[in-house]
């Protein structure tokens, strides 16, 4: 609508191309942007490549789509067959993946929210906190759990792994009992920890910016400044608390939470629509 092109009506972008403007960048606008893609994986490798993962959705009456998609899709809320606006607290607590998530962050109107909001007691025990660890993980972490109990709507939450690494900051001051936490969560659950130990904060931040693509969090467990602005300019969150006694608290934050929403009919029709297997 102007000459600059920055101010837009509603509409449609049609032939945007893989890894341009349109595609990497947050639209807060009336605009459409379409992409033509040669397969669903191909789709969903796009998908995954903005910096931002607040919510995604699939319209497909493919079972095998659909499974495919929830399995690979980097996002904090998944839609299946349904809009993807309209998150309700509790069937959908509403949080982002990646550049979607500001901080160390639960999902708002979800079980974790209300945790971050005070300061828990630090790591005392290590083998009682591995014994619960383990528990939590067995019985909640690894299991996708339903969130509402309603039939036309299928509503689950669950726990992901980072797919880019968390880095942990650690010097010479900081608990030996959270550095043996950090290589048992690593070697437990093959969780993706980088422990950085050695070399100046410059040095940590260049490596951040060389490697960013591997790198979505970091978790601040040394008594050196911490350079919360650099690492925001980054796009990367940074967690400064220390490792929680609470093993059902302190698990949370070494995994991403999701929500997913399920249309369960067609056309009024209770469980005609594609079954979708989570895990």
């Amino acid at each position: 609508l102007d000459e600059a092109g920055f101010l837009w009506s509603a509409g449609i972008k049609l032939g945007v191309q893989p890894g341009s403007w349109s595609h990497l960048n947050e639209w807060f606008g009336p605009v459409l942007g379409l992409m033509n893609s040669a397969s669903l994986e191909q789709a969903v490798t796009w998908q995954n490549a903005t910096s931002f993962g607040l919510t995604a959705g699939i319209s497909s009456l493919d079972e095998n789509e659909c499974n495919y998609w929830a399995a690979n899709v980097e996002a904090g809320n998944l839609y299946i067959n349904r809009g993807i606006t309209g998150a309700i607290v509790s069937r959908q607590p509403f949080g982002g993946w990646k550049q979607s998530s500001v901080g160390p962050t639960a999902k708002a109107g979800g079980p974790h929210y209300l945790e971050q909001l005070r300061v828990w007691p630090a790591l005392r025990e290590v083998d009682d906190f591995l014994e619960s660890a383990d528990l939590w993980m067995k019985s909640v972490g690894l299991v996708v759990a339903p969130t509402a109990n309603i039939t036309a709507e299928l509503n689950y939450s669950r726990y992901r792994p980072y797919s880019s690494g968390i880095l942990v900051r650690v010097d010479e001051k900081t608990d030996p009992k959270s550095i043996e936490l950090l290589e048992w969560l690593q070697s437990k659950f093959n969780l993706n920890i980088l422990i950085s130990r050695h070399g100046t904060i410059p040095e940590l931040l260049n490596q951040v910016a060389v490697e960013n693509n591997r790198i979505e969090k970091v978790r601040w467990l040394s008594s050196e400044p911490v350079p919360e602005m650099e690492f925001m300019e980054l796009g990367i969150s940074i967690d400064r608390r220390e490792i929680a006694n609470n093993a059902a608290v302190e698990m949370t934050r070494w995994l991403r939470e999701q929500s997913i929403s399920i249309t369960n009919h067609r056309y009024g029709n209770i469980g005609a629509a594609p079954q979708v297997t989570l895990n």
